[in-house]
């Protein structure tokens, strides 16, 4: 697991490739205050008629930043969806599209779920609740949000940031969220410490075949999938590996749409996302 997180910061430079938005994708960086930078896609359309969109905050992975996975969240607002993605402070890319190469420790080992507490990553609980917190409040948005409709999403740690999020840890527990949607996630602390018990939203666990520091940890009796109580859904992509998820699974592929056309394990990931959030 340490190797996959160390290459996800190396990737950074690759995940933070120039923005795309598709023709009805809003988008925009805000600098939240006394917070992170945070990107936001919205629906984008030429009615004036009021709608309440869902919404949805993403965490990106350990070493990513909040547009790792722009071919994902641009058709969740495709589908109507508001997203809302803070930079987390070990973000080695930027919402604004600019590289950061920076060197961080991790808080605990990764080879040492065993020594992870509730306060581990606790920044990351911040940045997302005030990223919420912000656009619940801001003027531009608040009266396009649902707010009985609020989902989480992350990939790798922000897997288990979102899970977290969701309860797993009491004293992240966010009563707004209502489905979670873990992506590849990383889960080992929460099995160790017998967390996941503790969430009662529905959960959607995506992973992928050669993704071999995190698959074991979600499959068999005693994974994260048979832990978590229903509702709850598993989908494991063929071929697939740690970064499927990221803007490196477009590479040669072109971006957003082109990418999807291009890509089965993009398009299917997009459909059961889109799938899941739209049921819960």
């Amino acid at each position: 697991m340490q190797t996959l997180l160390t290459i996800s910061a190396l990737c950074a430079w690759l995940v933070a490739l120039p923005l795309q938005g598709g023709s009805s994708v809003g988008f925009r960086v805000v600098q939240i205050p006394d917070g992170p930078k945070t990107a936001v896609w919205y629906p984008a359309t030429e009615s004036a008629a009021p709608h309440a969109h869902p919404l949805i905050v993403f965490s990106h992975g350990w070493g990513g930043c909040g547009t790792q996975s722009r071919f994902l969240v641009e058709e969740l607002a495709r589908a109507g969806y508001i997203v809302v993605a803070p930079d987390h402070r070990d973000a080695a890319c930027s919402v604004e599209g600019r590289r950061l190469p920076r060197i961080h420790i991790p808080e605990s080992p990764f080879t040492a779920p065993g020594r992870w507490r509730e306060t581990t990553y606790d920044d990351r609980r911040v940045d997302l609740q005030k990223a919420l917190d912000w656009i619940l409040a801001s003027p531009d948005f608040r009266g396009s949000i649902d707010p009985a409709r609020i989902g989480a999403m992350g990939h790798s740690l922000g897997g288990y940031s979102v899970l977290s999020l969701a309860g797993a840890w009491e004293s992240w527990k966010d009563p707004r969220i209502t489905a979670v949607l873990a992506l590849s996630p990383y889960v080992k602390p929460l099995l160790r410490h017998e967390r996941l018990q503790n969430i009662h939203v529905p959960v959607m666990y995506q992973d992928a075949q050669f993704d071999w520091g995190i698959t074991p940890s979600l499959r068999g009796t005693s994974g994260a999938f048979a832990q978590t109580p229903a509702p709850k859904y598993y989908v494991e992509l063929r071929g697939g590996n740690h970064f499927s998820w990221t803007n490196t699974a477009c590479f040669g592929r072109g971006q957003g749409e082109d990418c999807i056309r291009k890509s089965a394990n993009a398009r299917l990931i997009v459909d059961y996302s889109v799938a899941f959030f739209d049921r819960y």
